[in-house]
């Protein structure tokens, strides 16, 4: 009789009692694997990966759950994500320290970013000409300029990504860069991420501080993603603007550079987002490029406006707006008990013309109160 003839001569409840204990066993196996496979080599104990892979292999159940017990370094829990504002900043933002209030230009005389005679072609398509512009240190400063105006060109030079046909870019600081359309390895979840990104930037756990773990429990705080523990591919986009933002901001970079970071959010996510970059002013110099006039408004002190390639303006926003915008033209945010057409009807009667009154302030703001609570 062979083995198989044997098998089918055992009474039934112990031959699926059987099939179950090998089913467990493969299934411990893989899961075993599987997670060797993405421990990163420091965080396991006892024996390199290799040894542990053959353990895993050749010992059945017992090894798998050997290792999955006390192979490795179990990771710090996950710090929760939660609504932050300008003022409170993040652990990982506290690293700065204090901001200057007002960052002294006779003391930081030299600007931390700098174009100079900036051309850049591609073909016959002249894209960035003779742009010349310098970014203070401890600002918020918005590079506006209308979609294909050459915004993510002149950063992608600034980053070294693209070269420059004629004149020159200089940076004084570690930089932080998050793209327009950030690439993420699919497979990692937003710790395994953040955890690599930090390696890279040379942080490891040595010492009692652990430096490494705590910057990345701090940057999943940032990014609002702490409890989120599946791949990045399952992401939203927004998500992982979120993400892209942590990773530029993991090592305190004294500039942080930000291609249209609020592009895909929705409107509680970029009102964190914008409290942000608000809480890095006098930390870090942050030069980031938008066409969202409100969001230059809502957190910059100086911007530019780029049109077709070049520098069209250039200071605070006081004095582009009067040098540029209607000097007739007054907006004003207030409370009141009456009602918006009382309101509208008490202007006009003080001789106030082309009066427009929004009762409840910005829908944004009515979108973002709703859904306080419910994320």
């Amino acid at each position: 009789m062979n083995g198989m003839d044997e098998l089918r001569e055992l009474p039934p409840g112990l031959l699926a009692a059987l099939g179950a204990l090998v089913a467990v066993q493969l299934i411990l196996i893989v899961a075993a694997l599987v997670v060797l496979v993405r421990t990163p080599a420091d965080r396991v104990k006892l024996l390199p990966k290799p040894l542990w892979a053959l353990v895993i292999l050749l010992t059945n159940a017992i090894g798998p759950i050997v290792f999955l017990a006390a192979g490795r370094e179990r990771r710090a829990p996950a710090t929760t994500g939660t609504t932050r504002t300008t003022g409170h900043p993040t652990a990982l933002l506290s690293r700065y320290g204090a901001p200057d209030a007002e960052p002294d230009p006779a003391r930081y005389p030299d600007p931390a970013i700098s174009f100079e005679s900036v051309r850049k072609s591609y073909g016959d398509h002249l894209v960035l000409d003779d742009v010349t512009l310098g970014v203070p240190r401890g600002s918020v400063f918005g590079f506006l300029g209308p979609n294909g105006s050459g915004k993510t060109t002149a950063l992608r030079i600034l980053m070294g990504l693209s070269r420059a046909d004629s004149g020159s870019v200089h940076h004084d600081g570690r930089i932080g860069f998050l793209p327009d359309v950030p690439a993420f390895d699919p497979w990692l979840t937003p710790a395994e991420y953040l955890r690599l990104s930090a390696e890279l930037e040379g942080f490891a756990n040595r010492g009692p501080d652990r430096e490494l773990d705590a910057r990345v429990a701090e940057a999943l705080d940032l990014s609002g993603l702490g409890q989120v523990d599946r791949p990045i591919s399952g992401l939203s986009r927004g998500m992982r603007q979120r993400l892209g933002i942590a990773q530029a901001l993991i090592a305190t970079p004294g500039i942080v550079v930000l291609d249209e970071p609020t592009s895909a959010l929705d409107p509680i996510a970029r009102r964190e987002v914008l409290d942000v970059i608000a809480s890095l002013r006098g930390r870090a110099t942050v030069f980031f490029s938008t066409h969202s006039m409100s969001d230059v408004e809502a957190v910059c002190d100086r911007a530019a406006f780029l049109g077709r390639g070049r520098i069209l303006a250039t200071g605070t926003l006081p004095e582009l707006v009067g040098k540029f915008g209607d000097p007739g033209r007054v907006t004003a945010t207030f409370r009141t008990t009456r009602g918006g057409d009382d309101v509208a009807r008490t202007l006009a009667d003080a001789g106030f013309r082309d009066v427009s009154v929004s009762p409840g302030g910005a829908l944004d703001d009515a979108f973002a109160n709703a859904l306080e609570g419910s994320r």
